[in-house]
């Protein structure tokens, strides 16, 4: 289905929230920490306007923040609308 990459840093409660359901899902995913240098910049570059993390990009495609990704794993990976997501 395409690599997964996370966009996020250490404490944020919606970024873990993103990992377990991509882990969930065993959907293959990259998990990028914009702590780690250059990564906050690479960030900005694809998404300029991005105030939180997550930031999300499935197929090379942008997704958006966690409600939009869990939305997108529903939709895609056949999902039935688990209180979850």
């Amino acid at each position: 289905m395409g690599v997964i990459k996370i966009y996020g840093k250490e404490g944020c409660v919606h970024c873990k929230r993103a990992v377990r359901l991509a882990t969930e899902w065993q959907l293959d995913y990259n998990y990028i920490d914009i702590n780690e240098p250059g990564k906050r910049d690479e960030m900005f570059k694809l998404v300029p306007d991005a105030k939180t993390v997550p930031q999300i990009f499935w197929h090379d495609k942008y997704i958006g923040g966690y409600q939009e990704f869990a939305t997108q794993v529903e939709s895609t990976v056949g999902g039935h609308g688990e209180s979850d997501f």
